[in-house]
């Protein structure tokens, strides 16, 4: 061991030094020599094993504390060499305590660092918008899986982004971010409209994607509800301005004086009514409007909606057969009279053929199923999926003439569906049309309990 030798050869000098002082010092005679030599030299003997033995302890406290540095360098934070620093004493076990405190002080910051990106890591997963970081070279070296979901495919650090998106904007972009330049602008991806945002980040960029096709759709929407609601408000207050303004200058004959006031009441009568009907689809589509369901005959309902049609409407010998269970369903009185009303006045404005209608009523016990029936010229397959959209008439001539407002089964489906209920057409040309929903039975065991509507 090159330790224990260093020892014994600086305890040896040490001691030469001295047997050659004292000799010359001393002056001492041939026997003191003799005796002093011996006494040197059998110190020397005891002072090797002495050396030797110290020296191992000392290599093996340091081997101990080398190989504990090199597993904490290695990523073991729990080295525990604490043997070392209580059977030691000095220098070298206040070293390996000191090694001790420093792993538990990196192993506790190390679990703060983990936790920390941990938390990171399911926040920028969980982002709903796609967001990835891009290195000097235009590659992928971090995104998130709304980024890959926007890519169409899974996207490996070190893939190129230009090659993720057909969209050349978004290759221009990050180009952009490398000489220093932000850029915001939305881009069309498939069939989405996104919000691009490519930001400078170090030496590379960040990109941010948002969808906005839902944004971009309701406003959409909104453009097209208020160019409706003005178009059907126009043609009837012109007309009300018309003839009013014809009747204030006077110079009419009774019967056309008569006749001005009639059309001036019959369009603001289909103003009111389209007011109305925007206020109830208002109510409904905010969700400030709740169903108060109790044990109600949808065919008493029904044969009640049929009398408060206005007998225009009922003219032309029209008759209404109701049939099926009379059991009650779970629902709100006035919101299913409002239902039935609506669909009963459809079928009677379109039944000029055939006089009968038909209001068939089925029950399996938890739902029942409600069918109004005609026998007019029915609707085309194009148009079925549509006729529940707002202002979506499939005959706007003959709609508006009969004092349709396009909102009516729109309203209907927001009732329906507020009592859980499920609503549908089936219609053939040529041979009727049938409306069906869906109401809760008031004979189930337990009318709060929540339940697939069948359709």
């Amino acid at each position: 061991m090159r330790l224990a030798t260093r020892f014994f050869l600086a305890a040896a000098a040490v001691f030469v030094v001295a047997y050659f002082a004292a000799r010359f010092t001393l002056r001492l005679d041939a026997t003191g020599v003799a005796v002093e030599a011996a006494v040197l030299g059998g110190i020397l003997l005891l002072l090797w094993p002495a050396s030797w033995l110290v020296a191992r302890r000392i290599e093996s406290a340091l081997g101990e504390a080398r190989d504990a540095v090199d597993r904490i360098a290695s990523g073991d934070l729990d080295p525990s060499i604490g043997a070392t620093g209580s059977g030691s004493v000095g220098s070298v076990g206040s070293l390996g305590r000191a090694i001790d405190r420093m792993a538990g002080q990196v192993r506790d910051r190390v679990e703060v660092s983990e936790r920390k990106s941990s938390d990171l890591r399911v926040l920028f997963d969980g982002l709903e918008d796609g967001l990835a970081f891009i290195d000097r070279e235009g590659f992928v070296s971090l995104c998130n899986p709304a980024f890959e979901r926007w890519a169409g495919r899974e996207v490996a650090p070190g893939a190129r982004v230009g090659t993720l998106f057909r969209s050349p904007g978004i290759a221009e972009a990050v180009n952009a971010a490398g000489r220093g330049e932000s850029t915001t602008a939305e881009v069309e991806l498939g069939a989405n409209t996104v919000l691009m945002s490519v930001r400078p980040h170090r030496s590379g960029a960040i990109i941010v994607l948002r969808d906005l096709t839902v944004m971009r759709r309701l406003e959409g929407v909104r453009r097209d509800f208020v160019a409706n609601v003005s178009h059907e408000l126009k043609t009837p207050l012109t007309s009300v301005v018309g003839f009013a303004e014809a009747l204030a200058e006077g110079g009419l004959d009774a019967d056309q004086a008569d006749d001005f006031a009639r059309r001036i009441f019959s369009n603001a009568t289909r103003m009111r009514y389209l007011v109305d009907d925007l206020l109830d689809l208002s109510l409904l589509e905010s969700g400030n409007w709740n169903p108060e369901p109790e044990a109600v005959s949808v065919g008493a309902l029904a044969r009640e909606a049929w009398e408060t049609l206005s007998p225009k409407v009922r003219a032309a010998d029209l008759d209404l057969r109701v049939s099926g269970t009379e059991q009650p369903a779970w629902a709100d009185p006035d919101a299913i009279r409002h239902v039935i009303r609506n669909l009963l006045d459809n079928a009677a404005r379109y039944s000029d053929e055939d006089p009968d209608i038909r209001v068939r009523i089925e029950s399996d016990g938890r739902f029942q199923r409600v069918e109004v029936s005609d026998r007019g010229p029915g609707i085309a397959s194009v148009h079925v999926e549509r006729v529940f959209e707002r202002f979506y008439r499939v005959d706007p001539a003959r709609s508006r003439a009969r004092g349709g407002t396009g909102l009516g089964l729109s309203i209907v489906k927001h009732f329906v569906e507020a009592h859980g209920g499920r609503i549908g057409i089936e219609s053939v040309l040529g041979h009727g049309t049938t409306v069906w929903f869906t109401l809760p039975d008031a004979a189930r065991p337990s009318r709060r309990e929540s339940l697939d509507v069948p359709a």
